[in-house]
């Protein structure tokens, strides 16, 4: 009785490996198939002893709310930059270093970093 039940089980095993793998291609030809399109990056803490080397960067506030902000981290230790305002070339220069299908708010904020780094760059930095 035992090598009945026992083959009852491979042929279980043997039936379900087949529905798997005729499921699986089923839901690929449908295009079902979930992709993982994101992996989370390892994140970095910022340590002290960068704080005389990075400098931070923001922007996009009201000046009373840029200038707290920029008071706060210099009060910390930190270096900080409020990023100007960005402009029609700013938004040009982010589609120039953008990819495209980006929205508008991201050709701003990318063009206006290129922008201000340009600045920074011309100044001799």
């Amino acid at each position: 009785m035992e090598s009945t039940s026992g083959s009852n089980i491979a042929e279980k095993q043997d039936i379900n490996s087949i529905l798997s793998a005729e499921r699986a291609r089923l839901s690929s030809q449908a295009g079902l198939v979930q992709l993982q399109h994101f992996k989370k990056p390892v994140e970095r803490s910022f340590r002290a002893e960068e704080r005389d080397k990075v400098t931070i960067l923001f922007g996009g506030l009201t000046w009373k709310h840029e200038k707290l902000i920029q008071a706060v981290f210099k009060g910390s230790g930190y270096k900080c930059e409020v990023v100007p305002t960005p402009d029609v070339a700013a938004f040009q220069l982010g589609k120039e270093y953008g990819n495209n299908g980006q929205c508008n708010p991201t050709y701003f904020t990318v063009g206006n970093l290129v922008q201000y780094l340009q600045k920074l760059e011309k100044q001799g930095m």
